[in-house]
């Protein structure tokens, strides 16, 4: 399979639906166990200018967040893209241990990336401090019409979108890559699948508004063959729009019913659509986290490690299969355990010495 068709398969399915969006979160741990956190965005001029119905965020900015504006626009690399921040928000939580999101009106869709729930948890043990981190995002329940599982098992889905070192070990590089091909040309099925079901229900839809019986029957009754015929093979993936889709029933029905429906109701139809897809929004929406922790840092899950910071990238396509969970575990030295415990051994050596002293 070539990797292009499924790249224009995903930008297609996103259509008619909002681009995707990057946003930046640090947070890092104080030693009493609070979190500091800031959240940077690109922002527009009303934003900027103060009109919080124009937020940026997926969450909402109440009044335990306090907004800055930056001097000027922060160019920030995401993976390899570059994009303009110019604002941030930001917060302190003095306990860490449930969910500190709530989604943005209009905006429920977006609450397994969204609204995470967290903790952390502060362990005492003499020598040493222990802090652990752990923050889960929820997988997704709403997939679109089409249930992945019938193109993807679930291994396959983890490999796909989580990641799983297990499965690739003792595997070549060639041999890695076929496994993998196999898997993407499944995911494209399942995409260019998806796409043709919305886009075929908002054609039934409005057909079915007008009471007419007569194309709704030739509607269904076509369903399958023309997905077969015009959109199962990989080389036509992401052409199943609106517009095409009614040219095609037209051929086969012999009129010029379908055509013209979607020209007389082509914003509708669109605005339908794009309703139908909002998950396309939350697959192209994505956050780079970053976690400073308290002393040393002993072990994560994260992406990468950059001296004491764990750095994730978390964005819809990794809930698709499960839920997302990130943890880091760091280490403070308590210095003045140890004073005391060479202080509390040289009291009672001394004890020893001066017991001994008195019983010779």
């Amino acid at each position: 399979m070539k990797t292009n068709h499924l790249f224009i398969a995903a930008l297609l399915l996103l259509g008619t639906a909002s681009c995707g969006t990057n946003y930046r979160m640090t947070s890092q741990i104080g030693s009493d166990g609070s979190i500091y956190r800031e959240v940077y965005a690109r922002g527009d001029s009303a934003f900027i200018a103060g009109d919080k119905t124009h937020n940026p965020y997926m969450f909402q900015i109440d009044a335990d967040w306090q907004v800055v504006k930056l001097d000027s626009a922060i160019k920030f690399n995401f993976w390899g893209e570059k994009e303009n921040l110019n604002v941030k928000v930001c917060r302190k939580l003095p306990i860490v241990d449930g969910e500190y999101f709530s989604v943005t009106k209009g905006k429920e869709y977006m609450y397994p990336l969204a609204i995470p729930t967290e903790r952390v948890k502060k362990s005492f043990r003499w020598f040493y401090t222990y802090y652990t981190y752990t923050a889960t995002y929820k997988e997704l329940m709403d997939k679109g019409p089409v249930p992945l599982s019938n193109y993807m098992n679930k291994e396959e889905q983890i490999i796909w979108f989580c990641g799983d070192n297990s499965a690739y070990n003792g595997l070549s590089g060639m041999e890695l890559k076929d496994k993998l091909d196999g898997i993407e040309s499944k995911f494209g099925e399942w995409y260019s699948r998806s796409q043709y079901e919305i886009n075929w229900e908002v054609i039934r839809d409005f057909i079915l508004a007008q009471g007419d019986t007569t194309n709704i029957h030739r509607l269904d009754e076509s369903k399958e063959a023309v997905y077969k015929n015009h959109f199962s093979t990989q080389d036509t993936w992401g052409d199943a729009q609106i517009d095409v889709l009614c040219n095609i029933f037209d051929i086969i029905n012999q009129t010029k019913y379908y055509s013209e429906l979607y020209l007389k109701n082509k914003e509708a139809m669109n605005n339908m659509a794009e309703e139908k897809i909002k998950i396309a929004e939350v697959l192209y929406n994505s956050i780079q986290f970053e976690l400073s922790m308290p002393g040393k840092l002993l072990s994560s899950n994260a992406r990468t490690l950059n001296n004491n910071s764990a750095i994730w990238k978390i964005d819809g396509f990794r809930l698709l299969a499960d839920n997302y969970t990130l943890n880091a575990e760091s280490r403070v030295i308590n210095y003045w355990a140890f004073g005391v415990t060479l202080l509390i051994i040289l009291l009672i050596l001394g004890a020893f010495v001066k017991l001994y002293r008195r019983t010779r």
